[in-house]
């Protein structure tokens, strides 16, 4: 869309005028239990869409299930498994290790409406953590159902597999985009140098650029701009085109795919000099910026907005405690009555999702809806 020009009359007029500043705008946050599936004593949540649907797991009473939670707040069984994905039209990516198969079997499948595909391209292991808007996942997976190493990459796009050119035997496919392009690392199993890696197609897959230092990388997200952030060891990392930046030399990017937004503005921490972590934002194109939460703290996920979630534990080494940061405020989450609450993530229109104990310590799925206000002058 082409810009608007102002006329140079307006803008005299409003050179000439005096400046006025709006009051900020501040947040405050409604929390609401999320209702458990019977029989099970935990549930935690692992994503929101912008739709309102959360997803989450129950844990306490034999295997895990999924559970999906409507706008609404009804809970529905998904069945055996873990949630390790969910989009914007509502498909939950599910993980489910199966008995009885061989030692190390797990199978991955698409739920939606309740409408169920199992896309496991193999009977080994198979690890798949991320699903894009049209339904594509990339995944990894041994060749043999007594094995665990990831020795294959395939991607499940439109009902079928596409094998990648990469052998394992330690390969993890963790980030995919809505263009399909999809991030992940590698690891040697005795020799050679491990790498993150971009596949911009199917047929095309490149090392990204490698830091001084040792140990694995790890892919955490990646955004349509094909920006890739991730870690080596206590270095937090953002690839963009050919290039890395070292975002921190003693830090860490934030684990899912809420790591970046499309800005590319990027969340975790930075350790100070006492070793503390601190909930640190690096801004596209900006300096690192201390939210000034006080430590140990961690930054989780941030939203198109700019919006971050995070937690700290500086009241309590035992509990965390949820916040929000916005514009440079912040806002504590608040609990069903524990001292725990912690947030997992976040989406554009004001849902946060998370965990908060009771008062008589109960882990509860939780979420928390933004309440924004503009103080009079």
């Amino acid at each position: 869309m082409p810009k608007l020009r102002t006329p140079a009359a307006v803008l005299a007029l409003a050179a000439a005028l005096p400046l006025v500043t709006a009051p900020a705008a501040q947040a405050s946050a409604l929390i609401t239990e999320l209702p458990g599936l019977p029989g099970y004593p935990t549930h935690r949540t692992i994503a929101v869409n912008d739709l309102g649907q959360v997803i989450g797991a129950t844990s306490g009473n034999g295997a895990p299930h999924t559970v999906h939670w409507s706008p609404g707040g009804a809970a529905t069984d998904l069945g055996l498994g873990t949630p390790s994905g969910l989009n914007e039209v509502g498909q939950v990516l599910i993980q489910q290790a199966v008995s009885g198969a061989g030692p190390y079997v797990q199978r991955p499948r698409i739920w939606q409406a309740g409408k169920v595909t199992d896309i496991s391209p193999g009977g080994g292991w198979v690890i798949a953590s991320a699903i894009n808007n049209d339904g594509v996942v990339p995944m990894t997976y041994s060749t043999s159902s007594s094995g665990y190493h990831q020795e294959r990459a395939v991607v499940w796009r439109d009902g079928k597999h596409t094998a990648l050119p990469l052998t394992g035997p330690h390969l993890w496919l963790s980030a995919v985009n809505e263009a399909g392009v999809v991030a992940g690392n590698k690891l040697p199993m005795f020799s050679g140098d491990a790498y993150a890696f971009r596949c911009v197609t199917t047929t095309s897959c490149e090392p990204l650029a490698t830091v001084p230092g040792s140990g694995m990388y790890s892919v955490e997200a990646i955004n349509e701009a094909g920006v890739v952030v991730g870690n080596q060891g206590t270095q937090a990392l953002r690839w963009e085109g050919s290039g890395v930046t070292v975002l921190s030399a003693s830090g860490g990017v934030a684990d899912g795919p809420q790591a970046i937004n499309e800005r590319g503005d990027v969340v975790g921490w930075t350790t100070e000099f006492t070793g503390v972590r601190k909930a640190t934002l690096w801004p596209a194109g900006g300096k690192a910026v201390d939210l000034g939460v006080p430590g140990p703290s961690e930054a989780v996920a941030v939203n198109e907005r700019g919006d971050v979630i995070g937690w700290t534990s500086a009241d309590n080494p035992d509990a965390p405690r949820a916040f929000l940061w916005r514009d440079g405020r912040i806002t504590y989450l608040g609990s069903l009555g524990g001292a725990h609450s912690l947030p997992t993530a976040l989406n554009d229109r004001g849902t946060i999702v998370g965990e908060s104990t009771t008062a008589d310590g109960t882990l509860k799925a939780v979420k928390w809806n933004l309440i924004t206000t503009t103080p009079r002058r």
